[in-house]
């Protein structure tokens, strides 16, 4: 019983894959997970916040001013470690207090903040640095498919042009015998049986770098794909058609403005704005509310509370214009941000329009080549009738059908080459137009 066939993975199924195990796939979505947890994170600083802590002491000794929280007793004594109580009523030989606190603090107006209700510009900052991330998530994915689209439809043309190179190879040395028995006849001269062997020998090295090629890209997918080894990868052979080229409406029309490449500005542009809006309230009073709870007990009798509240402001009033200067380098910043923009906007327009320009080329290209193909059949078709017939010699017949194959590799090469362009235009529309999916 036969094994069961492989199956064989289309182009599809290569950039799905890919997309699974991608390691940059997945530092971006760990990077927007984080930046979603800064926002979070951010909007706390400006809420209530409750701290607490315990302590035991020891210490002996005399009080350093008159104010003194713990209560020396009705003697002014402590009990010591001893069990008796100091003499004097101003000293401890050694004692121990045990302190409670707690802390709260709300920060009513700080760097733009009004209790805590609105976005400051420190969550703005996070929130344009998450949204930032997400976008470039999606220029790391449109990367990701057009590599492995390259290596794919790279590693399949070496694989099927291999078909044309061994052909090729053995025409070839069938032509250096049938030449070198010719120049023994004196039907040929021996300049004919150097080209002969020139070609075969290029013929030669020229199926040795496809075989390659097919390695190398072989190792890459594997690899990308999360396979163990290049023995595990089967590729389906047969190369998607061309899609059906964009028009400059879908490629250049409103679509542009949804450009990751775009919205990323965006999103930095945002983050620029809200940092000179936090210089700028930085020169703004702030105003905090904190409160105290103090408990302390000399683990006896004695013990004592205290608790404190109080509303500060704190007022800028000179640091030499060091302030201004920051803020008005933030609001520069800010300006050339938005400028870069429309630097942004040009170049993906120049991408797409240069991309798409090559594709016209090439299109035009394959389409003269193809009436090439035709032609090169029929003349091999009319040698090899002819040669059946005893009209035309052997070595004619060679050379018609290695004219056909270098017709048809070059055909193939340039097909290919427009599947590429094609994934290279997708990557550059920024998904308004795509093609692998």
């Amino acid at each position: 019983m036969d094994p069961p066939r492989p199956h064989l993975l289309t182009l599809h199924d290569c950039v799905t894959m890919a997309l699974q195990e991608s390691p940059a796939m997945e530092a971006s979505r760990f990077d927007v997970a984080s930046a979603a947890a800064e926002i979070r994170a951010e909007r706390g600083k400006y809420l209530p916040q409750i701290t607490g802590n315990a302590t035991g002491q020891l210490f002996s000794g005399s009080p350093t001013n008159k104010f003194s929280i713990v209560n020396l007793g009705e003697n002014g004594g402590i009990i010591g470690v001893n069990g008796n109580r100091t003499g004097n009523g101003r000293a401890v030989d050694l004692g121990e207090v045990e302190l409670y606190s707690g802390q709260f603090k709300y920060p009513l107006f700080k760097d733009g903040s009004i209790l805590g209700l609105n976005d400051s510009p420190p969550v703005a900052i996070a929130e344009a640095n998450r949204r930032r991330l997400a976008w470039t998530t999606a220029l790391t994915r449109a990367q990701v498919v057009d590599r492995i689209t390259d290596a794919y439809l790279t590693t399949v043309s070496a694989e099927n042009r291999s078909g044309y190179a061994d052909r090729r190879v053995k025409l070839l040395d069938l032509e250096v015998r049938i030449t070198h028995e010719q120049q023994k006849q004196g039907l040929s001269l021996p300049i004919d049986l150097h080209v002969a062997e020139v070609q075969y020998q290029g013929a030669v090295s020229l199926a040795k770098l496809l075989h390659d090629e097919a390695v190398s890209g072989s190792i890459e997918l594997s690899r990308a794909l999360g396979l163990d080894s290049p023995d595990a990868l089967h590729l389906d052979h047969t190369l998607p058609e061309p899609p059906d080229p964009p028009n400059a409406e879908t490629l250049l029309g409103n679509s542009l403005n949804q450009h990751p490449t775009l919205q990323v500005q965006r999103a930095v542009i945002d983050k620029a704005k809200a940092s000179y809006e936090l210089e700028r309230y930085r020169l703004y009073p702030s105003v905090n509310l904190d409160g105290t709870a103090l408990h302390i007990d000399d683990f006896g009798s004695a013990s004592a509370n205290v608790y404190e509240g109080a509303v500060t402001v704190d007022v800028p009033i000179f640091d030499f214009g060091a302030q201004l200067s920051l803020t008005r380098s933030k609001l520069l910043a800010y300006k050339a941000e938005r400028a870069r923009l429309l630097e942004k906007a040009d170049d993906v327009t120049f991408e797409i329009v240069k991309t798409y320009q090559e594709i016209y080329v090439l299109t035009q290209n394959i389409l003269s080549l193809r009436t090439d193909v035709s032609k090169a059949e029929r003349d091999m078709q009319v040698t090899s009738s002819q040669q059946q017939q005893g009209i035309s010699p052997p070595l004619t017949a060679i050379e018609k059908e290695l004219h056909l194959i270098a017709k048809r590799d070059d055909l193939d090469g340039l097909e290919v080459r427009r599947l590429i362009l094609y994934a290279a235009l997708q990557q550059a529309a920024g998904g308004s137009w795509e093609w692998v999916k």
